[in-house]
């Protein structure tokens, strides 16, 4: 049912839009197209212009000389970068080998310096002196102590390292120093042992090197400036100590032998910062150090390189906002450090020579290939704008044009290459007009054509859209009986259910009729027996009345024996008030008498009472019982009446239930022939669909048809408008 709706109103779609597209076909116009080509060319010839300048010829070349001259810039700043790292290492390594070479001096002579003191310290005439065996002999302790003086300068001579050697004895005896003659300098060996011990750093063992003794300074009046570090060391028997100075001027020997480089600043510094600096300076130039400040001591780098494992190492470090290559070397045997700053323009001097000649052969490099590349750059522009500009009068289309060029290289057979491109076209253009005039003629006889098939086409789908029509009616009239059909089979599903329905109330109202005729019969019995029941009440109540009438005549004899009694009651009383004394116990007897006489009486009258009330509710009684008799006998009237009736009911549902299964077989036959016509109107409709189906089958194929004739009919209206663009192109050229 729904696919029948559905392809009806795809039908109707289907037939509108036809007629739409019929309607709008039929004072179809030719429209021409808005060309602009010439903009179109002149916007690509701009864009052309704008890449020909970007990658023109002398770019190309320039580009070519320029590669060279850059690998040429590669290689030089490669070669200096090269040269630089090696000279670097090569300059480095060298200094570091110096600067380890005047330490392994300075240590050789400190060994010395040891083994002198030590010499001393183990000498056993000295240790004679030291402990004071020759403090009483005042004569031959002073010849002892020339002659020990003059060993000892000798030794001073020998050895330029040595400034002063003393012999610092305890007190009471004289110290014996190079320093000088006089005998007057009394020793202090405790004092300056508990010096040396104060500063050592275990606070036990006085330092063998270090680089003040004041207290031996002062004691003597020497000069601190003399002497850069001492040796010292006690005697076997620790009754002196051996104190060798070591002279500051050997050792500024060593530093000034070392020719670093101009700025260079080199150095001995020991561990509790005192310095020992030399500046390499020109003639002339001023020191960049501040005196009295230290230039190692207080530094970074310096205290890195104190704290450091290693005996020597090198980095680049920053002094006083300059760039420094900072070396040093660490002494095994002074507890002292050589250190140098070397600027590092010293250290790449040479590679910024390279760097130098580097620049200057790439400029004249750089401009030799451009004068060589404007010169050949200005020879190609010239046959390129010759050549160009007839090449343009070709474009624009003059093929009678003959390409010229007085080059003798390649040019010249560019120029033959595109006389023989110009000929070749104007061959083609020849043929294209020919041809033109032929696809002109036939573009003409296209479009009658399309034009014949159109109002063909138009006339096909008109008649398919007449059949189409006809076959929706037949499909609506068939969808319409199809629907009533099925709301008649509903109807008679709903009769069919209905008459069930009422099978099941006839069954279920026989079977409460049967039950309610089995009640009514048990009501029947039991309202008999109520009436016998209310029988007997009536004459259980009559005799209650007579016995009733008999208690009254005992109650009639109790108070005349009461009045008697009471009488007698009377009597006795007086008859005791008579006697007096004598009668007091009758009289409470006769009393007694009376009281019971008068309950016997009181009773009587209660009784009494109680017949009279009971013989008024026997009366009541007796006219209830022939009330309730009477309405027992009504009752079972009405329940024999009762009974007639559910066997009419019954007779009736009986009939009633017969009619019903006739219904009911009827229904189902009607059901039958209901479903034998809905499945031959729905073959019906399936036929109708069908039709339908293949009508709009064929008004689709009519559609595209007339669709192909639409693409043809435009194929052929733009192929004249191209013919009429084509001609209009082609008259540009000339070929006379």
């Amino acid at each position: 049912m729904l696919s029948g709706e559905n392809s009806e109103v795809k039908g109707k779609k289907k037939s509108a839009d036809k007629e739409k597209r019929l309607k709008e076909k039929i004072p179809k116009e030719k429209k021409p197209k808005e060309k602009k080509p010439k903009e179109k060319k002149v916007k690509a010839d701009g864009k052309e212009r704008k890449q020909s300048k970007i990658l023109s010829l002398r770019n190309k070349i320039f580009v070519a000389f320029l590669v060279p001259i850059i690998f040429m810039i590669i290689v030089g700043y490669t070669a200096y970068f090269n040269a630089a790292e090696g000279m670097s290492e090569k300059f480095e390594e060298s200094t570091q080998q110096t600067i380890n070479m005047a330490v392994n001096y300075l240590d050789m002579s400190c060994t010395y310096v040891q083994s002198e003191g030590f010499r001393y310290a183990v000498d056993s005439s000295l240790e004679e002196y030291f402990i004071g065996m020759m403090k009483k002999d005042k004569i031959t302790q002073s010849k002892y102590i020339s002659d020990t003086r003059l060993t000892l300068m000798a030794a001073q001579q020998a050895n330029p390292f040595i400034e002063n050697i003393h012999f610092v004895t305890k007190a009471g005896i004289p110290i014996i120093s190079t320093a000088t003659t006089s005998l007057d300098y009394d020793g202090i060996y405790n004092e300056y042992y508990d010096d040396m011990v104060a500063i050592s750093e275990d606070g036990r063992t006085p330092p063998k090197w270090v680089d003040d003794h004041a207290r031996l300074t002062e004691h003597m009046g020497l000069k601190m400036d003399d002497y850069f570090i001492s040796y010292q060391m006690p005697t076997t028997s620790k009754f002196a100590y051996i104190v060798i100075d070591i002279r500051e001027s050997a050792v500024r020997d060593i530093l000034l032998d070392m020719d670093l480089g101009n700025g260079s600043v080199v150095g001995f510094v020991t561990n509790t910062g005192k310095e020992l600096v030399q500046e390499n300076l020109k003639e002339g130039e001023e020191s960049h150090l501040v005196a009295g400040e230290p230039v190692y001591y207080d530094k970074d780098f310096y205290i890195d390189s104190l704290n450091s494992d290693e005996l020597s190492g090198a980095k680049d470090v920053k002094f006083q906002g300059e760039k420094y290559l900072y070396l040093y070397k660490k002494s095994e045997v002074s507890n002292t450090m050589l250190c140098a700053l070397i600027p590092v323009d010293i250290v790449t001097g040479q590679a910024e020579a390279i760097k130098t000649i580097t620049i200057t052969l790439v400029i004249i490099a750089t401009i030799i290939a451009c004068l060589i590349g404007l010169f050949i750059t200005f020879g190609i522009q010239k046959n390129m704008k010759s050549i160009s500009k007839e090449l343009n009068e070709v474009a624009e289309g003059n093929l009678t044009v003959q390409v010229k060029t007085r080059s003798r290289d390649e040019f010249l057979g560019l120029a033959k290459t595109a006389n023989n491109m110009i000929a070749n076209n104007k061959k083609l253009v020849t043929k294209l007009i020919s041809t033109v005039e032929q696809l002109e003629t036939s573009a003409g006889n296209v479009n009658t054509a399309s034009e014949d098939i159109n109002n063909y086409s138009g006339d096909i789908t008109r008649a398919i859209d007449e059949i189409s029509e006809g076959m929706n009616k037949q499909a609506e009239h068939a969808q319409e009986c199809v629907l009533k059909t099925s709301v008649l089979s509903d109807k008679i599903k709903d009769i069919s259910q209905m008459v069930g329905a009422v099978e099941a109330l006839v069954d279920q109202t026989e079977k409460m009729i049967e039950q309610g005729t089995r009640i009514v019969q048990v009501l029947s019995e039991r309202a008999q027996e109520t009436s016998n029941i209310t029988a007997r009440v009536g004459d259980s109540i009559a005799t209650l009345k007579t016995e009733s009438e008999t208690i009254n005549g005992f109650v009639q004899t109790i108070s005349d024996i009461s009045e008697q009694t009471n009488l007698l009651s009377l009597n006795a009383s007086i008859e005791a008030a008579r006697a007096g004394e004598a009668g007091r116990g009758f009289a409470v007897v006769a009393e007694e008498i009376r009281k019971l006489a008068d309950d016997s009486s009181r009773a009587a009258g209660e009784i009494s009472r109680n017949v009279q009330n009971i013989s008024a509710q026997t009366a009541t009684s007796v006219a209830s019982a022939k009330e309730a008799e009477d309405m027992v006998a009504l009752q079972t009237k009405a329940v024999s009446e009762v009974i007639q009736v559910f066997e009419d009911m019954s007779k009736q549902i009986t009939g009633l239930f017969e009619n019903l299964k006739e219904i009911a077989n009827s229904t189902e036959a009607a059901n039958k022939d209901r479903d034998d016509t809905l499945d031959a109107v729905e073959n019906i409709s399936a036929i109708i669909e069908e039709t339908a189906s293949g009508s709009a089958l064929v008004r689709e194929m009519a559609n595209q048809l007339l669709n192909s004739v639409d693409k043809l009919s435009e194929t052929a209206n733009a192929l004249d408008e191209d013919m009429q663009g084509l001609k209009t192109e082609i008259s540009v050229f000339k070929i006379d």
